[in-house]
């Protein structure tokens, strides 16, 4: 009963438009005064203070300005170049283009927002010269950008981590090949799109001179996730200490080896890094006040018995979480969606034998779905304000993108090892 009542109240508040912390935080402490459960409101308190207090957390302000550096450098361009020379060649290159950078670019920035500003600028006013129409451009550059927030490193998976107590090593590895996977099957609907509307038939193969020249304009940029992925599995530093590293590295690449980006240019970059992380910080800190009413009410428990009545196998219950992801992801952001979600959902999965790290991928790539999906989706937004095109014009342009992305999903979710091949070759 309390379980539906949170629900009820959670879903209610965000849809008459009540901002997101205080959602969380009405949702929390309502329950208490409702079924008389005798909790201190200091307890409140305590725990909103407290869900930000661990030290791990410094991890999501460090790569966060990591990925400012790299995104008001010239990084973008050189990786657009870069992917233009090794796509440009095919029909619906351009398309191929867009998804190419963006994936290179989600491995640098992490985050699906800035991958879409940083390729959108300048793609998708060249898709529309060449004869995209401005939707599917658009539509495109919103879809791809989330691959940033799939292949590492990612702050949803850093959160899932942090949260459920999983390997953010494991988590980072789990998501290179679904990322890849995701860029492959855009990629495919921009071969055909190209080929069927011939607005694109591909251009000239480029020489193995000019693929060389482009690769070495945009390698320091894309040793980034190389060198903290390989510090982490090197047991040299930690995933709190890679995102330092980052912050460091990206600084020496923008400031030293590209000289992009100015020194006069750090306190806008900081401040703008300062309240993107106060906003997850804070959403964060209330998400703790309602997974400690989750918690000592023994909803992941009550959760549990009403999935295994409605569900006796593995494949119903992961179709269910796929369902409850899209569904968060249609009026959440990434970063909530699995904050609230993910304490209810290990426990669960542990008794259908489905593996965290596995759990922690599928939802991420859900979450990555929402982001390019009305109402709310961010990276929808972005795009639709670079292309001057309407939203809702955008998502209909983008009906086989949605094909691939979700046949990308169901094989992440039915294809375990998708994801932890990698994970179990490393252990």
């Amino acid at each position: 009963m309390i379980l539906l009542f949170i629900c009820a109240v959670f879903l209610f508040t965000i849809m008459i438009g009540v901002p997101l912390v205080w959602a969380i935080l009405i949702t929390a402490i309502l329950p208490i005064f409702v079924f008389d459960l005798g909790y201190p409101l200091q307890a409140v308190y305590l725990n909103l203070i407290g869900g930000v207090e661990p030290n791990h957390f410094i991890a999501i302000p460090l790569f966060i300005v990591a990925g400012e550096l790299m995104g008001r450098g010239g990084v973008g361009q050189r990786i657009i170049n870069f992917a233009k020379a090794a796509f440009g060649f095919l029909p619906g290159g351009l398309g191929c283009v867009v998804v190419g950078a963006s994936m290179l670019f989600g491995g640098i920035s992490g985050s699906a927002i800035a991958d879409s500003a940083a390729i959108g600028s300048v793609m998708i006013p060249n898709m529309a010269k060449q004869g995209y129409s401005k939707g599917f451009a658009g539509g495109l550059v919103a879809a791809a950008g989330t691959i940033g927030i799939i292949i590492p490193p990612s702050i949803p998976m850093l959160i899932y981590g942090f949260v459920g107590n999983v390997s953010v090593a494991d988590l980072f590895l789990a998501g290179v090949v679904p990322g890849l996977i995701f860029g492959i099957l855009f990629m495919a609907v921009c071969y055909y799109i190209g080929k069927k509307t011939q607005c694109d038939p591909g251009g000239a193969t480029s020489s193995a001179k000019e693929l060389w020249t482009a690769f070495l304009a945009s390698a320091p940029a894309l040793f980034m996730p190389i060198l903290i992925l390989g510090g982490i599995f090197g047991g040299i530093v930690t995933p709190t200490e890679a995102a330092a590293v980052a912050v460091m590295y990206g600084f020496f690449v923008t400031v030293v080896i590209y000289r992009d980006f100015k020194l006069s240019q750090l306190p806008a970059l900081f401040i703008d890094s300062f309240v993107t992380s106060a906003i997850v910080m804070v959403v964060i800190g209330a998400t703790s006040v309602l997974g400690w009413l989750i918690t000592l009410e023994q909803l992941p428990q009550i959760l549990v018995e009403f999935v295994q009545s409605v569900s006796s196998n593995q494949i119903t219950f992961l179709l269910l979480v796929n369902l409850v992801m899209l569904i968060l992801g249609l009026v959440l952001d990434p970063v909530p969606a699995i904050l609230l979600t993910a304490p209810l959902f290990i426990p669960t999965a542990m008794t259908f034998g489905v593996d965290p790290v596995h759990l922690g991928v599928i939802m991420t790539c859900n979450v990555a779905v929402g982001l390019f999906t009305p109402p709310v989706g961010a990276t929808l937004y972005v795009a639709s304000r670079i292309a001057n095109v309407g939203v809702l014009s955008i998502a209909r342009a983008m009906a086989p993108l949605y094909l691939a992305a979700l046949t990308a999903l169901l094989l992440v979710t039915y294809f375990p090892a998708i994801s932890m091949t990698l994970v179990h070759f490393f252990r």
